[in-house]
């Protein structure tokens, strides 16, 4: 007897224990749990196509929903803030403080970097600014060794370096070099210092050829320019040497090695192909007058021999 009262008390207890462990089951996740998380409570997403971002995110404060709004490349087709794309879409329920991811028109272009163009090609420099979204506006020629290099670039009178940050389509100005000129004269050296004479040489794009001295070439510290070739208002072609002969010493006093370069570098032979061309440039530049034949008729009288007029030709 009290064996089976004892077996029908652990029954009722299992039961009772099992029954308590469903209620408090069933009130956690079905009464409390859908009170603490708004189950079964869901919001429903607003057709956004029609808003502005300014509009669109008060609309969705109001609702307690978040948002995350996101910039894409600008479509000039469409209003600046208008908005492209979201998600979830519209009429979608989702609980509040659903997070709601929004793709937005810009303002504008996103501004672009100036790429590094100094030292490179006309050609890739237009390539490369096309391809970042500028234009090109002057092109402005400078003189410089390097021909159709990129020298600066120039953006509203302002020197750019590459990385700089410009509006999209910005017109950018180019300096490029100009390359070698033909027939510049040359600069007159003759009584500058050698650093002088270095400076007007690098200036007017030529190159320094050989140094020579006459008289001693260990006291070069007064030593000027004596000589040069070419020589002052020569016609010569830019990235060519200028060769200089230095002195210390007056003019007067090397004279004679003076007069020795003259008949070196200016004195012409007119047996020589180099006097025959000079003989050829001189009669060019100074064309003798033609003289026209008039016959006359007169009676015949005795042959006389003709005279012969010579003509001298002078060549200082």
């Amino acid at each position: 007897m009290n064996s089976a009262k004892s077996i029908l008390k652990v029954v009722l207890n299992t039961i009772a224990i099992i029954a308590l462990s469903y209620g408090a089951y069933y009130f956690v996740f079905n009464i409390w749990l859908d009170s603490y998380t708004n189950h079964n409570e869901s919001v429903e997403v607003p057709d956004l196509a029609s808003m502005s971002v300014q509009q669109a995110t008060q609309v969705l404060d109001d609702l307690g929903l978040t948002y995350e709004v996101d910039s894409v490349n600008f479509d000039p087709k469409m209003k600046p803030y208008s908005i492209i794309d979201y998600f979830p879409n519209s009429n979608s329920k989702v609980k509040e403080g659903r997070r709601i991811f929004i793709k937005a028109n810009p303002k504008t272009y996103r501004p672009v970097e100036l790429p590094d163009l100094i030292g490179k090609s006309k050609r890739l420099a237009f390539t490369q600014l096309d391809i970042s979204g500028l234009k090109i506006g002057n092109i402005i020629y400078e003189p410089d060794l390097a021909k159709d290099a990129v020298l600066k670039i120039i953006y509203n009178g302002k020197v750019l370096k590459a990385g700089d940050v410009l509006p999209r389509f910005a017109v950018v100005d180019l300096v490029l070099g100009r390359g070698m000129l033909t027939g510049v004269r040359t600069p007159n050296l003759v009584g500058l210092d050698l650093t002088s004479a270095k400076a007007a040489i690098k200036d007017n794009f030529f190159e320094l050829g050989q140094l020579k001295y006459i008289g001693s070439s260990q006291d070069t510290v007064g030593a000027r320019v004596v000589y040069q070739f070419p020589f002052n208002g020569d016609a010569y072609d830019q990235g060519q040497p200028i060769d200089l002969w230095l002195s210390n010493k007056s003019m007067s006093e090397i004279k004679d090695q003076l007069k020795m370069l003259d008949r070196e570098y200016k004195k012409f032979d007119e047996d020589t192909i180099q006097g025959s061309r000079y003989l050829d440039i001189l009669n060019k530049n100074n064309p003798q007058p033609k003289v026209e034949e008039q016959r006359v008729e007169t009676a015949p009288q005795t042959q006389q021999a003709p005279k012969v007029v010579q003509e001298e030709i002078i060549i200082e």
